[in-house]
This record gives C-alpha cells, structure tokens and sequence, in this order.
C-alpha cells in the first residue's frame, strides 16, 4: 500500500556502511520500497503526500539490490496498465545497487473501483543462466484507484474555504438528521479545533507540512492508519468500519479519508454516533447541553473546556444568523462543567494536541 508503505526497518539498519546519511535518507522517504522484499505491499497510485494535481500521479520506488554486478533491473507492468508507466529516474545509482523509478498512472473518467495491476522487476542485461527479462525481484502489486471516493452515501462536497465548509457542515447534519442547534454547534467546534475546517493529516495541524510530519506519523503505534479528515480517523478498526459503511476503500486506501466528501461524513456521523467514544448525542440533545463532556465522542475531555467555549460561540452565530433553520436545543446546562463519574469513551482518535 505505497500511499503509506516504508522501507521495512531492518532493511535500513543492514544497509552497508559505506552508505551515506543522504542515501538512508531517501531509503526513508514515503513512497520509497524494495522489490526484493515486497511482502504483501500494494502500491496505490494516486493519493501519496506530494502529487494531489489532477492528471498523472507519480510515486518514487527504491530499486534496492539490482543484479550482483550492479546492472541495474528493468521494471515491467503485468496486467492492465489503464495509462499506467514506468520510468526510470537515475540512469546510474544513487547509491550501490539502488535506483529509483517513477509510477505514474492516468486513469479513465469512469474509474469508480480500484483495479490492481502489478509490477515486476526483470534482468536487464544478459547474465550467465539469466536471459534478459528474467524476474528478478518479487511481483509488486499496483492498486489503480481513483481520485476521488465515490459511495453511494456520500455528500456532494468537493471542499472549499472555511466559511463553505462551515455551511457544507450544516447542510450535511440536516442531511443526516441532526437537527438541534446545540449538536450543529458543537460538531462546528469540533471541526474548528481538530483541523479549522480542512482535511489534514495527524501531526498537520497548525501549518506544519506534510512531508514535515512523516517521520512523526511513521513512529505511530497505528501507522498507517493516523488521523485523516476533519476530525481525524483513526485505528484500522475504524477506517474498516467506514469502508464498509461507505462502500470505499478506505483499509487499502486510507487517504481517502482526506477527501472533502468522506471527512465531511465522518464528521457528522461519527462523532453524532459515538463511532469514537460516547455519542455526542448522550451529552447534548433535548434534555441537556454539556459541551464539556461532550468531548468525550472524540477523545476523552482533551480540551474539553475550550473547545466547548468554542461550541457556545458557534450557537450564539448559528441563532443569530440561522433562527428557525434548526430545532433549539436545551439551554440550562450549556455551561456545564465535567462530572466525576462521567461515562468516558476510549479515546479512538489522533494523538491530543
């Protein structure tokens, strides 16, 4: 699964000494693998950390070993291609035995499935008992899978600013039946703190970059399945339980959590259903409004109390300039603070910032 595979550890601690801290740098960089030691690996084209354009996406290879002589391999695809090359980026190495090979793939418009081809890592040159085109290295499997998600459950929201995401947020609570402005206010706040209203990645928030991040998320205990999306999916659990749910592939293809219409639904729905924690809806519904422990649909009470702060301002904006648009949720306990006892839901989401 190349969108968040790695060179396994061992292979980088047995790289040979004359190796530099460069070359072990690219070893580690995401997108990087050795054919020789594929495993069970996929390689999903597109969705990886740098190329998010329309049109082709590209993902760097390692080519680690190569022939005992140093000739390099040629990589060939096996199976449907559907626009799919290779390219070899180094003519020579960049270090002993090591070359690097760009995928890319540009896919049909009705692409809606993933479709997986493979590649395969053959002699280039002549060697003794070894014909040209010999496999060499194990086959690669290749997951073609589209841009974007499409379930059948899915929002028609393809992202934007922070203000249409704030409304893309409200139309999809009345979509999905939350209609209290007390539970809209609250999953606003939420969105607000978690990622300000776009699709990050666990570690991003905060203007850190991506790449900048990789190394973080990568000595995760849940790697590769970190927080995504608005309000950070986390665990491979929970990303199989929305693949289901969706009809997506989200296990193999777990940056799809990143996709406006899937953060959006996560969003909603799991923190509305306590797909994380405790429902939201045990803490803020017709009875009772407790922000503060409301925070236990999401992680614990980590920042419970300014996130609830959060809350109280986005139903004072939601009553202001939506009346009548939802049904008035309790006032009495808004200000509710934390209760010993409290009912709390395992933290099943990102690590607290």
């Amino acid at each position: 699964m190349a969108n968040f595979q790695k060179v396994p550890d061992r292979i980088l601690k047995s790289t040979p000494g004359s190796f530099t801290p460069a070359w072990r740098a690219t070893l580690a960089l995401p997108g990087t693998y050795s054919l020789f030691d594929v495993g069970t690996w996929r390689l999903v084209v597109p969705n990886n950390e740098t190329v998010r354009e329309k049109g082709p996406q590209a993902r760097l290879i390692g080519m680690w070993g190569g022939q005992p002589n140093g000739h390099r391999l040629d990589v060939r695809i096996t199976g449907p291609s559907l626009g799919m090359s290779v390219e070899l980026v180094s003519e020579t190495p960049i270090a002993p035995h090591l070359w690097l090979w760009c995928v890319t793939a540009r896919w049909p418009q009705c692409l809606v499935r993933p479709i997986e081809t493979g590649l395969l890592g053959v002699t280039a040159e002549a060697e003794p008992g070894l014909p040209v085109g010999t496999p060499y290295a194990a086959r690669l499997p290749v997951i073609i899978s589209p841009e974007g998600a499409f379930g059948t459950n899915l929002p028609p929201w393809a992202g934007g600013t922070r203000d249409e995401t704030r409304d893309a947020i409200m139309t999809e609570c009345e979509r999905q039946g939350v209609t209290l402005d007390t539970q809209v206010a609250y999953l606003l706040a939420t969105c607000e703190h978690e990622c300000g209203f776009r699709p990050i990645r666990e570690g991003q928030f905060g203007g850190r970059p991506a790449q900048g991040s990789e190394r973080f998320r990568r000595g995760l205990r849940y790697y590769p399945y970190y927080g995504r999306g608005y309000v950070q999916l986390t665990h491979k659990g929970n990303y199989q339980t929305y693949a289901t749910r969706l009809g997506i592939e989200l296990v193999g293809d777990p940056d799809l959590a990143l996709e406006p219409n899937v953060a959006l639904y996560v969003l909603v729905h799991g923190v509305t259903n306590g797909s994380f924690g405790a429902a939201m809806t045990r803490f803020v519904n017709a009875r009772q409004t407790d922000f503060v422990n409301a925070r236990r649909s999401v992680n614990g009470l980590d920042r419970a109390e300014h996130i609830a702060g959060l809350a109280r301002r986005w139903l004072a904006w939601i009553r202001t300039n939506h009346p009548g648009r939802f049904t008035r949720g309790f006032e009495a306990g808004a200000h509710a603070h934390a209760r010993p006892g409290a009912p709390a839901g395992a933290p099943q989401h990102g690590a607290p910032r």
